[in-house]
This record gives C-alpha cells, sequence and structure tokens, in this order.
C-alpha cells in the first residue's frame, strides 16, 4: 500500500496555521549549509535556459560526474531523483522475486508492490534486528540469497537506521550476487557523507550491480529533482532505452554541474555533519528516555523509551506546534511505535530542538 509521506511540511503549515518560513523540518534530511552558493550564483545567471528544451543526454553533468568519481561516462545515466529509477527497475529488469532488507526507504516497496502485483511474484523481506543495532547480518543474507530471489535492495547507509554496511561485507554479498544471478540494487543516496565505501568501482565489471545515487540530501536540490544511476555499460543501455526524454530539466542540470564542482562546500559539509552529528547524539543522551542510533548519514534514528510512556507519533504531534517537524518511523516495515528519524541541522537548530524535546518530556504528565 502506498504511503504518504509524513513530512510533508508544506501540507502541515497549512494544516496547523504556521508560517512556513518558521518551520524547523528536521524529517527531511537536507544539507544545513543549504544551496552551493556557486551554484546558486550559476542558477540566477541561467534562468533564460528555462527558454529551451534541457539537454536530454544530460551531457555536461554525466560528464561532470564521470571525472567526478572516476568512472567511464557510459556507466552513468541521470534521472529525475533516485526515486524514477526505483520505480523503473522492476519492469525493466523485469523483477518477480524480490528481497528487502528492512527496516528501509518505504519506495522500495511501493514500486515492486505494483509491478509484482498479479504476476506470481511477491515481495519478501530480510529483516535487521532491534537487538543488533539494526546491523546486516551478512553470513543470514548470503544464505537467503540462495533462496530464489531475482532482486535484492539494500540501502547504504540504510534510511532510516543510519548503519553502514562495510565494503567488504558487500563485495562478499555481491559476489553472491553474481554466483545466484541476483540483481544487486544498492542505494547509496547518502553515501555521500562515506564517498570511500561507495561500490561505484565495482559496478563497471559487475553484470549484476545497479547503483542509485542522489543529488538531494548532500547537495540540498530536493526541489530540482536530479539523481543518477552507476552501473555496467550495457545496463545503463537497457534503461536508457526505456526511459522518457527531457525528464531532467535544464536549471536542475546546471545545479547538479556546479554544486559537484564546489570542492569547498563538499569539504565543509562533510566536516559539519560529522561534527554536530556527535553533538546532537550527546545532546538526546541527556535527555532521560531517548536512545539516538549511531549514523553514517545526516540523521539519526532515535528510540524512545517505553518508560516515557509516549510514540513516535505522539512526540511528533507535540513538536508541531512549537514549529519542528521530525520524521515518524512507523511507517517503515517492522521498526515499531517507538522510533523517529531527525536530520543533522545547524548547531544553532540543533540546539533548539534539543531544548524542546527536554521541555516536552518534562512537561508530559
Amino acid at each position: 500500500m502506498n504511503q504518504i509521506h509524513n513530512s510533508n511540511i508544506c501540507e502541515i503549515s497549512r494544516q496547523f496555521g504556521l508560517n512556513l518560513d518558521q518551520m524547523m523540518d528536521f524529517s527531511a534530511s537536507i544539507n544545513p549549509l543549504g544551496l552551493s552558493k556557486k551554484a546558486e550564483k550559476k542558477l540566477r545567471e541561467n534562468l533564460a535556459a528555462v527558454l529551451h528544451y534541457p539537454d536530454p543526454q544530460c551531457s555536461a553533468l554525466i560528464k561532470t560526474l564521470a571525472q567526478f568519481h572516476g568512472l567511464g561516462e557510459d556507466q552513468i545515466l541521470i534521472g529525475a531523483g533516485s526515486t524514477e529509477f526505483i520505480y523503473a527497475l522492476p519492469h525493466v529488469l523485469k523483477v518477480q522475486h524480490p528481497l528487502i532488507v528492512t527496516p528501509t526507504f518505504r519506495e522500495y516497496e511501493n514500486a515492486l508492490e505494483g509491478a509484482t502485483e498479479g504476476q506470481g511474484g511477491g515481495v519478501h523481506y530480510f529483516e535487521t534486528q532491534e537487538e543488533d543495532g539494526f546491523e546486516l547480518n551478512v553470513e543470514s543474507l548470503l544464505f537467503a540469497l540462495t533462496r530464489g530471489y531475482d532482486a535484492l535492495f539494500l540501502c547504504n547507509p540504510n534510511n532510516p537506521t543510519g548503519t553502514r554496511t562495510e565494503k567488504r561485507d558487500l563485495r562478499k554479498i555481491l559476489d553472491q550476487a553474481e554466483r545466484q544471478k541476483v540483481w544487486l540494487i544498492l542505494d547509496e543516496a547518502f553515501i555521500d557523507f562515506t564517498e570511500e565505501e561507495s561500490m561505484k568501482e565495482e559496478a563497471g565489471a559487475s553484470s549484476r550491480l545497479v547503483i542509485l545515487r542522489s543529488l538531494t540530501t548532500f547537495f540540498a536540490l530536493p526541489g530540482l529533482r536530479v539523481g543518477y544511476m552507476i552501473s555496467n555499460s550495457q545496463v545503463i543501455k537497457k534503461f536508457h532505452q526505456a526511459k522518457e526524454p527531457w525528464r531532467v530539466n535544464a536549471l536542475a542540470q546546471v545545479a547538479a554541474v556546479e554544486s559537484l564542482k564546489d570542492k569547498a562546500y563538499i569539504a565543509r559539509t562533510k566536516e559539519l555533519v560529522k561534527r554536530e552529528r556527535e553533538r546532537l547524539i550527546h545532546g538526546l543522551r541527556s535527555i532521560p528516555g531517548f536512545i539516538p542510533y549511531p549514523s553514517a548519514a545526516n540523521f539519526l534514528l532515535v528510540q524512545l523509551h517505553p518508560s516515557l510512556n509516549m510514540s513516535a507519533a505522539e512526540l511528533r504531534e507535540n513538536l508541531i506546534p512549537h514549529g519542528l517537524l521530525i520524521r515518524d518511523c512507523n511507517s517503515f516495515h517492522h521498526i515499531g511505535p517507538f522510533f523517529f528519524r531527525m536530520a543533522v541541522r545547524s548547531r544553532k537548530e540543533n540546539s533548539v530542538l534539543v531544548k524542546i524535546l527536554r521541555q516536552v518530556c518534562k512537561d508530559r504528565p
């Protein structure tokens, strides 16, 4: 069943009569630095680009990404956000018996249910466990891949848990996927914060690896919708043939190219997120009943202890009148009602959230 994303800040601001500009959105994990200043300047200089059709091949962006990652241009395909590829994958690869490592991004399930319904297939789940900190049990997964699945969906670092599977373990999973003829769909939407852990170098030689990347979170471009796929040239060609033209608008291409070239912005982002993430974890741990999990991304999964007698949905509702929005994780597969996800934002914003969380808990009967 398709779920409405509960971080629709525009609808929430209307519903509660709040000023959109005064709300702090911790439900969407967007770079607290905002858009690259160089990208912003380039956008202003290129507003006239909207008078022309965009480059359907996204040639400049593909060239920039190939240089950025050290890959061949024939290994990259641009889309209107990585979500476009998530919904195309089941059809282009003819997926019928997928396995999803959960809890994870809900769009995999939504896309697969629509594609496999009535086709004799079905969605299956490999559940990571709360008592293991939602870390992936690699050996168990390797065994599971012998059971006749045709695709494995794995997010790394994972959303919403923030856990990262080490590259050496991902190589084991890829080797098993090759042996069992299973597509490995690896979503690296949050790998920018630890780029060295990306599996992009393995993509060219693999017949089964498809990597999804996004410029939404790290480069703060959620409104322009631009993402990309990395795989071997034959897979890229197959998806290119099935793709609609002009999906990525001209300004999105301009902003993406300039953002990728802004090395100082990239370095500042990594430094800021790492520093504020640790500070935020420390602040949350100082509130009785709040249990933040370690994270390799720009967000944190937080568990509410049962002694608080409060669900994540209730906490979310209590925060909205304060102009704060978090992500209740109950809609994620098998995670339960006591978990929420929150973005790592600026020091000032993080401090405000911790202060309000402490006050909300103090005022609760």
